[in-house]
């Protein structure tokens, strides 16, 4: 099989599963490949860096892509209590996703996130921002608007600081998760962590998160 820029990323990104590290070489890339450095070199100039660039790009573009379909998939996980097309729910999936995005492919995530100032893009950290905390700033922008807030409007810089607190919340708490630190605490925990980013956010029924935490519970019980 000859060498190309698909089979190159591929290889990579095995790499990556398989050992659950990005710490890797060209010469290691190599191997897999049955190719000289110089072969590898000649698609990608910046050897590893540009490779996982590659990577991360194409893996921040399949996030975004996802958090944007199940925002108005009123079957995905979220909060099952919630008024489906409410924008409550809207970001409780989109958050809900993300953290399972997390759990489904830990050495993808883990490779999200292990950037240097050479790594990062202007395309990539675009894609990233538009899906992280643009449109959750959207989101609490519209619920403002259509009242599901305690306030009638939030102004675009205090809905975006919001929507980065949100972000702050998920990447810790998926980190947390990932480290096998605490693991068996954090599923009960999650739907707390979603009622918590709701009540960051300010949406009125977060007021109430014991009651909207078991309905959660028991909707899911019931499946």
């Amino acid at each position: 099989m000859g060498l190309s820029t698909e089979r190159i990323v591929a290889t990579a990104e095995q790499l990556i599963r398989d050992t659950g590290s990005t710490d890797w070489t060209v010469r290691t890339l190599c191997k897999q490949l049955e190719c000289a450095p110089g072969a590898i070199y000649r698609y990608f100039p910046g050897g590893v860096d540009a490779i996982g660039a590659e990577i991360r790009g194409r893996h921040v573009a399949e996030l975004g892509h996802l958090l944007s379909d199940v925002e108005d998939d009123l079957t995905a996980e979220g909060l099952p209590s919630l008024t489906a097309r409410s924008w409550a729910a809207r970001l409780a999936r989109r958050c809900a996703a993300y953290l399972d995005f997390a759990d489904r492919r830990p050495e993808i995530y883990r490779s999200l996130f292990a950037l240097n100032e050479t790594q990062q893009t202007a395309g990539r950290m675009q894609l990233a921002d538009e899906a992280l905390l643009r449109r959750p700033a959207v989101i609490i922008q519209r619920a403002a608007e259509e009242r599901e807030l305690n306030r009638p409007s939030v102004g675009r810089f205090d809905a975006e600081r919001m929507a980065t607190m949100i972000w702050s919340r998920l990447h810790g708490f998926a980190d947390l998760r990932l480290s096998g630190l605490v693991e068996d605490r954090m599923d009960e925990l999650r739907d707390r962590l979603l009622i918590e980013i709701l009540a960051t956010a300010g949406f009125k029924v977060a007021e109430y998160p014991v009651g909207l935490e078991a309905a959660a519970k028991a909707a899911r019980g019931n499946r």
